[in-house]
C-alpha cells in the first residue's frame, strides 16, 4: 500500500468516525455505534500499515 493511500485512507476512516458519531448522538442509534466502532478499527488499521512501512 503506497503512502497516498494510507493518507487517504486514514483520513475517511476518521470521517466515517466522526459522521457516525455524531448521527449517534442525534438518534441514539446502536447501528451508528457500530459503525464508529468499526471506522475506529479501520483506522487502527491504517496507522499500524503506515507505522510498520509496509510496501
Amino acid at each position: 500500500m503506497s503512502n497516498g493511500a494510507r493518507w487517504i485512507g486514514l483520513a475517511l476512516t476518521l470521517l466515517m468516525f466522526v459522521f457516525s458519531t455524531w448521527m449517534y448522538l442525534q438518534t441514539s442509534d446502536w447501528v451508528a455505534l457500530v459503525f464508529a466502532g468499526g471506522s475506529f478499527g479501520y483506522a487502527l488499521f491504517f496507522l499500524a500499515a503506515k507505522k510498520a512501512g509496509n510496501p
